[in-house]
């Protein structure tokens, strides 16, 4: 009961901390575009130079780059600079919030509290305990939460790249209609006929934006370089390459270049889907088949061992910890495997 109580204050803490930064939003939101716009300009300014001081900006902004190559494509409300500005002060008020919650929290509690392990000695109160290392568990459950954001990213950006593959045979389709118009045009227009669901919607904006506005050739290649390694097929490369060549020379070939291009994408497609369908049941099997032997696995040793002894046995010994690492660890690495041999990339192989 004392251990749900000190959960709730914890969780009052945490309301706490999100009440006083709604207090402060609305000022850090009205200066944070001006500041993001600044920043990315900046080191857009920075990265146009040549020689060795292209090499010490990549070397000291290879952080920002990052996170900025990967809200690129996961965030549906992506704006240069403005965006990792946002991630980064949402992930530094998420460590902050959690770290002060826990620090209040246990500063609440009798006595200092140890963590043995779980399953045999629990959690412990020892008395007159120094209290001046109480800050490394918040620490440490605050790291924790500040990085869920990363990973969260990271894993949308992973599936919008998927997606992305297949959402490029819907711009091909499209922009076959407005080749008569320039390239920044049709970029354009190609975006505002794609639907909210389309991945490639804003980064196809600025796309447009990047072939209308760009100062030299070399920017312009930096930026549909972006785009094609964002995807990260062949066929983006092909696509890529034909803007590239009609801004350049002309649109006159591009309709013909891109209905060739729409034809070769169809025709993976349906063999992606063939071949996928022939396997379906294999994909399925790896993806849920492990674990459904690993439950009936379990419930059998605790039919046969009885519960007491076979939690002793798995979670109060080494090799039992080791074996479930073990379990545990193959267990994810079959998803992650089964997961992307469930829709791969539409490229050429």
């Amino acid at each position: 009961m004392e251990l749900l109580f000190y959960m709730l204050r914890f969780i009052l803490h945490l309301l706490i901390v999100r009440g006083l930064w709604l207090l402060v939003k609305p000022l850090v939101e009205r200066n944070l575009r001006h500041v993001g716009h600044k920043v990315d300009f900046r080191i857009s300014l920075g990265m146009r130079g040549f020689g060795k001081k292209v090499n010490k900006s990549n070397k000291g902004l290879w952080i920002y780059r990052h996170f900025d190559n990967l809200l690129y494509f996961a965030d549906r409300r992506y704006e240069p600079g403005i965006s990792v500005i946002r991630f980064l002060l949402r992930t530094g008020i998420l460590f902050i919030a959690v770290f002060m919650s826990g620090l209040l929290t246990l500063s609440e509690l009798p006595g200092h509290l140890s963590f043995q392990n779980p399953f045999l000695e629990g959690m412990n109160f020892n008395e007159g305990v120094s209290t001046e290392r109480a800050w490394r568990f918040p620490f440490f459950i605050a790291g924790i939460a500040a990085s869920l954001p990363y990973f969260r990213m990271r894993y949308i950006y992973a599936q919008r790249k998927v997606r992305g593959s297949y959402d490029l045979l819907d711009v091909v389709k499209i922009s076959t209609k407005f080749t008569h118009l320039p390239v920044d045009a049709l970029l354009t227009k190609t975006a505002d006929f794609l639907t909210t669901n389309n991945v490639l919607k804003v980064p196809l904006k600025l796309l447009g934006n990047a072939f209308a506005n760009y100062s030299n050739e070399r920017e312009l290649y930096e930026e549909a370089g972006r785009f094609s390694r964002t995807i990260g097929t062949t066929f983006a490369v092909e696509f890529l390459s034909d803007l590239l060549y009609s801004e350049k020379e002309g649109t006159v070939y591009l309709k013909n270049s891109l209905m060739m291009l729409n034809r070769s994408m169809e025709q993976q497609r349906e063999t992606i889907l063939t071949v996928k369908a022939g396997s379906r049941d294999a994909i399925s099997l790896g993806l849920y088949g492990n674990l459904v032997v690993l439950v009936s696995s379990v419930g059998t040793f605790i039919y046969m061992l009885k519960p007491d002894v076979y939690f002793r046995l798995q979670f109060q010994t080494s090799v039992g910890l080791t074996f479930l690492a073990v379990i545990v660890a193959g267990l994810f690495v079959s998803f992650i495997i089964s997961t992307i041999l469930a829709k791969p990339k539409l490229d050429y192989h």
